[in-house]
């Protein structure tokens, strides 16, 4: 071998050894983007996370009780509630009114049971809606007191399927007390909403 080719092999050598390594480091380099990339997708899915809550209240004195069903949002991201549904003996009930018809009297006011539409709110992190409310100033002790003794039965329940900005979606069960992710909210055979 000639000293040109001995000098022209060295050269080959080092060249295949510096693209060699060259590889392996655009390899390290990509798992390392990859690897920083998945964490900002999960820290920006973290800072807008909504965690939805159902809570009851009871409060007032005798003869000025009341009774609200509070759905708030505890986490750090707006909720957009998809569909909510209340239901009766795992049996679906149109409306708020609807569940405590067999209660109230045929006197009772429009402004004795206040409701709100909790399907489509979009809640903003630490607010909260009140989806219904029974006074006994306007109605009776005796409705507020019936509706409270439904709620504790365990026979109501509030199912709310709601999404963050991101698309992540939850499916919440306020009998169950659990919140399951899911890959859609779709309000299946539930056709009713409140």
């Amino acid at each position: 071998m000639t000293r040109a080719e001995r000098i022209f092999v060295r050269i080959s050598v080092i060249q295949t050894i510096l693209a060699v390594t060259g590889f392996f480091v655009a390899l390290v380099a990509l798992f390392a983007a990859l690897n920083e990339a998945d964490a900002v997708r999960k820290q920006q899915m973290a800072s807008v996370w909504p965690h939805v809550t159902i809570r009851d209240y009871n409060y007032g004195s005798a003869g000025a009780e009341r009774f609200n069903v509070v759905i708030g949002n505890r986490g750090i991201g707006p909720a957009r509630i998809m569909v909510a549904s209340l239901l009766l003996d795992d049996a679906i009930v149109g409306s708020w009114r609807e569940l405590v018809t067999p209660f109230t009297e045929d006197n009772v006011s429009e402004a004795a049971i206040s409701t709100v539409r909790i399907s489509g709110a979009v809640l903003a992190p630490g607010e909260d809606i009140v989806a219904f409310g029974v006074s006994a100033q306007q109605t009776s002790p005796t409705l507020v007191t019936a509706v409270q003794s439904l709620a504790q039965s365990g026979r109501v329940n509030i199912e709310i399927c709601y999404c963050s900005v991101f698309d992540d979606c939850f499916s919440l069960n306020a009998v169950k007390e659990t919140t399951t992710p899911v890959q859609k909210c779709v309000s299946a055979s539930r056709n009713a909403s409140v």
